[in-house]
């Protein structure tokens, strides 16, 4: 029996993410894949991934609080004592690049500290270049850690077609991690009951943390009398092991780019997701088939979220316009915001993309163009049409370079 270990020491939606390069790596003969995640995530991971054996580690600590370092180094020789085959290491983090110099470094993909020296697998390397080109950018994070592997399973193996659990329940996430990712209630009001009258007078769930129960109660206030009766609030009342059967009654998730959008894509409920300038559904949009996603493309996006806007979020209004509001509600309206996209989730030989059917994207040729190059470095046949010029973004001269002999 041959052991791989998985590190992934980010938060929810990148332990979802990660999940075609785990499946890729549970379908090969004889192998036990190992999975390293922060300890709170452990329960979480252990129904999400359960032919894996988890290993919880004490990466983020507690409250705010720094790890205990004692402890993190005794579970730290637990896993070095594994001697797995490869490790794969998803993260840039210091502690991400501390913890890959216990390995081989010749058994490391990804991120590996290697004699003192920080270095990123040449996949990593090339891949993260489309990354910064954020306007245009090819690929999605699932595949992003996925082609670590060399032949990863195919896209529509990793999570099921979205359907509708018949429940009459709508899921409604206030909020994410970073608020410029995230509708105020008094534009999320407005989509909330879209969706309500398109439905016939769903039971509606608004899920959260604690934190957020003042949102809740600002969201009803906004609703109808009507809508605001079918209003559940079920803020901080699930544990993070008890997600997904929370989220499987669902007929539909309405969420910002956040952790339960990709739990939800996991189990096969559909989503409806709103992406403002900050993030692009390009990147970390729902993979699978059979879920819809509203992205922002203002000439300033993507912008980053945490630096004041000069634009008074301007993003914000292309939510509350009539004309995707009427769409939602089952009507048509013949005026589009031109800044708005409508999009789909679709899956090609590469991996999960967005098709846009409503709107026109500012960049469609280069990011397509993008694609089709990353996707004949590969070896993989796509079909599309795009700015071949494009290609020469994927290579810089040091990629040239032969590497540096080991003593």
């Amino acid at each position: 029996m041959r052991h791989v270990l998985v590190v992934q020491l980010a938060r929810l939606g990148d332990l979802a993410q990660s999940k075609r390069l785990i499946l890729s790596l549970a379908a090969e003969p004889e192998t036990t894949v190992h999975l390293c995640l922060d300890v709170s995530l452990a329960a979480l991971a252990g129904a999400i991934y359960p032919p894996a054996v988890i290993h919880g580690i004490a990466c983020h600590g507690a409250s705010g609080t720094p790890p205990s370092l004692d402890l993190l180094a005794r579970q730290c020789a637990e896993l070095a004592a594994l001697r797995c085959e490869r490790v794969y290491f998803l993260n840039a983090s210091p502690l991400s690049y501390t913890l890959s110099s216990l390995f081989a470094p010749e058994t490391v993909r990804g991120y590996v500290r290697d004699r003192g020296q920080d270095r990123r697998d040449p996949w990593i390397r090339l891949a993260s270049r489309l990354l910064r080109r954020r306007q245009a950018t090819p690929l999605n994070l699932v595949d992003f850690w996925a082609w670590l592997h060399p032949s990863p399973i195919a896209p529509e193996l990793v999570n099921p077609p979205a359907r509708s659990a018949g429940s009459g329940r709508v899921g409604v996430v206030l909020a994410g991690r970073e608020a410029r990712r995230s509708l105020p209630p008094e534009i999320l009001a407005g989509m909330v009951q879209a969706v309500f009258r398109a439905r016939g007078g769903p039971r509606l769930v608004c899920l959260g943390s604690r934190e957020q129960r003042p949102l809740a109660r600002r969201l009803a206030r906004l609703l109808p009398p009507k809508t605001a009766e079918r209003l559940e609030d079920a803020t901080g009342a699930t544990a993070l092991g008890d997600l997904p059967e929370a989220l499987l009654g669902l007929d539909l998730l309405l969420t910002p780019d956040t952790g339960l959008l990709h739990l939800a894509a996991h189990l096969g409920v559909p989503v409806l997701a709103f992406f403002l300038a900050s993030a692009r559904c390009f990147e970390t949009g729902p993979y699978g088939l059979g879920h819809r996603v509203w992205q922002a493309d203002l000439p300033c996006s993507p912008c980053l979220e945490s630096a004041p806007c000069p634009k008074d979020i301007a993003c914000l209004a292309l939510f509350a316009h009539k004309g995707p509001l009427a769409l939602l509600a089952g009507a048509f309206e013949a005026e589009w915001p031109r800044d708005l996209l409508g999009c789909v989730s679709a899956l090609d030989a590469l991996g999960a993309t967005c098709a846009v059917v409503d709107g026109r994207e500012r960049r469609a040729r280069e990011r397509l163009g993008l694609r089709l190059a990353l996707g004949e470095h590969l070896g993989l046949s796509l079909e599309g049409e795009g700015s071949r010029q494009a290609a020469g973004s994927l290579y810089e001269e040091t990629d040239w370079m032969l590497p540096a002999e080991k003593g």
